[in-house]
């Protein structure tokens, strides 16, 4: 099967197709009169379980030379939308305790649970014209951190590429968000070594980025040199310590694609 891949490979790197197609929606039907704002630099983002002390922070900006007359946050969830915040100028950064959100939705710290979600928009208008943000900005809410939950001995599956086994995850001793996972390619069929797939976990966001790893000089499986996991990316569900994970897996003849792996305790 994994042999097939590689082949497959060689077949559509022969092929090239092109094409564009025009996605651009205007939400507000009015070209040329809409002004759409911009939410960037999300640090945090996401809410934790300790609702009290938990907030997230972004930066709205407007287009160079671009006005409004008015603009404000605002807030769904489940279905009921509120507004949190007028802004009075741009770039405006925008900080969200998570109990203010709570409370102008008519909700209680007790409503509130692990994996709910909230759906921040900007909404500008100028004249009689009103843009809401394209680039919205849903927030879950997680559990916090802690080292000890994104360590130890994991179970990994992955029904597309094939493979199931158990692996060691470890971080750094300086940085608990660096975390090296060992036995991947002895769980493929390769022998013993102690190379090891680096992951970093962004604090502000437990998405996990990929740092491409050297597993092997061979796949474990077939006569191709220098096997890679990498690159790709994730997320660590802190409520569990799963990982939910994409790699590109390569060899120095080619790329076989990218596959879904899932990292789960073993407890």
């Amino acid at each position: 099967m994994k042999l097939y891949r590689l082949l497959s490979l060689f077949v559509a790197l022969s092929l090239f197709i092109s094409g564009c197609d025009d996605t651009n929606e205007n939400l507000v039907g009015s070209r040329g009169l809409s002004i759409i704002p911009v939410i960037t630099d999300v640090n945090p983002a996401f809410y934790t379980s300790d609702l009290a002390n938990s907030y997230v922070e972004f930066v709205v900006d407007l287009p160079e030379g671009e006005q409004v007359d008015a603009a404000e946050v605002q807030v769904t969830y489940k279905g009921t939308t509120a507004v949190v915040q007028e802004i009075a100028s741009f770039p405006a950064t925008i900080t969200l305790p998570a109990l203010d959100v709570i409370g102008v939705l008519g909700l209680s710290e007790s409503d509130i649970k692990v994996d709910d979600s909230f759906l921040f928009h900007v909404v500008t208008t100028s004249g009689d014209v009103t843009s809401r943000s394209t680039a919205a900005l849903n927030v879950f809410v997680t559990c916090e951190f802690t080292p000890a939950m994104a360590v130890g001995s994991y179970h990994v599956v992955s029904e597309d590429w094939e493979v199931a086994g158990d692996v060691e995850f470890t971080a750094d001793p300086n940085d608990p968000f660096k975390i090296f996972v060992s036995g991947i390619y002895e769980m493929e069929g390769g022998a013993a070594n102690d190379n090891l797939l680096e992951l970093n976990i962004d604090p502000n966001s437990f998405k996990v980025d990929v740092v491409t790893s050297l597993l092997g000089p061979s796949a474990p499986w077939g006569d191709y040199t220098n096997y890679y996991y990498g690159p790709g990316g994730g997320l660590y569900k802190s409520c569990d310590g799963s990982f939910e994970m994409q790699f590109k897996i390569t060899v120095d003849e080619g790329s076989f694609g990218t596959y879904n792996f899932l990292f789960t305790r073993n407890d």
